[in-house]
């Protein structure tokens, strides 16, 4: 029987505009700040396409845009992976207003069929 990973929140693909900006970079590295598109989205996190690497475990402000609306979380990297020069960033939300989180929730589970 083949592993099954469950999931502690649904996750939807998508394609939304989004802003990126990594708050304290490690001192060797420069700041960064990019606009990117986010693919994946669900209540706890997101995964956005970076043109370089991110840095695991960095925190980051992340503004994307859905519908009429831009959400912004504090956010950290859990994941990077390089695929054919674009990088995929996954993080995890740590910090959303209620009223953004509950837009999120209502996002993901309409794309969901929920």
């Amino acid at each position: 029987m083949a592993y099954l990973q469950k999931r502690r929140f649904p996750r939807v693909p998508i394609n939304r505009p989004s802003l990126v900006r990594v708050l304290d970079p490690e001192p060797f590295q420069r700041p960064f700040e990019d606009f990117t598109s986010t693919r994946v989205l669900g209540p706890g996190g997101c995964m956005f396409l970076s043109p370089e690497p991110v840095g695991f475990g960095s925190l980051m402000e992340l503004l994307i845009a859905l519908g009429e609306r831009v959400v912004r979380a504090d956010s950290r990297v859990v994941y990077e992976i390089e695929r054919g020069g674009e990088h995929e960033v996954g993080v995890e939300f740590l910090r959303m207003s209620p009223a953004d989180r509950a837009y999120v929730e209502s996002v993901v589970s309409a794309q969901a069929g929920g």
